[in-house]
């Protein structure tokens, strides 16, 4: 039971320290691609 536990909670810290190298983020603001030259910003929704 321990065991379970413990190779459960190494995999779920995996994956967040894997999502914080590789900057993924739930809430991220969406990046609009615009045109060169233009006075917009990049993000916005």
């Amino acid at each position: 039971m321990f065991r379970s536990y413990f190779i459960a909670g190494l995999l779920i810290l995996s994956l967040f320290a894997t999502a914080q190298y590789r900057g993924w983020n739930l809430f991220s603001a969406s990046e609009a691609k615009s045109q060169p030259g233009t006075t917009r910003g990049i993000y916005h929704k």
